[in-house]
């Protein structure tokens, strides 16, 4: 029973990790059409009104693929109370990095045993 929870909780956290992947290229993709859009307006000294059902359409799509990312975010964070539940807390499925304490925007860095210890996390805020 145990070696089938792992095997299920390995192949979860490979799903999760390609959907974070996914949704964050999608909004990097996203977001290179929405600085397109109105650069192309200035660059062929078109009117304001022109496309803008297309931008408005797309500035949606960036929110819309903004609240996806939170809700994985939610699951990702509710898998982890999952994992506890079926046993699994102290098992490590991930990329080899710790998770942040919750409610942190501080992510620790991966270590490498060949680079300097002196490394500082990576702060998301200001």
């Amino acid at each position: 029973m145990l070696k089938e929870r792992v095997a299920a909780a390995k192949r979860i956290t490979t799903d999760l990790h390609d959907a974070e992947k996914a949704i964050d290229e999608a909004i990097i993709k996203i977001a290179k059409l929405a600085v397109t859009l109105p650069t192309a307006r200035f660059d062929t000294n078109m009117s304001a009104i022109v496309g803008q059902d297309a931008v408005g359409k797309v500035t949606q799509a960036v929110a819309a693929a903004g609240t996806v990312r939170q809700m994985l975010a939610e699951a990702h964070v509710a898998l982890s109370e999952t994992q506890k539940q079926v046993g699994l807390g102290a098992r490590m499925f991930g990329a080899g990095m710790n998770k942040p304490p919750k409610g942190s925007l501080v992510a620790p860095l991966p270590t490498n045993q060949n680079a300097e210890s002196d490394v500082e996390p990576i702060s998301m805020v200001g």
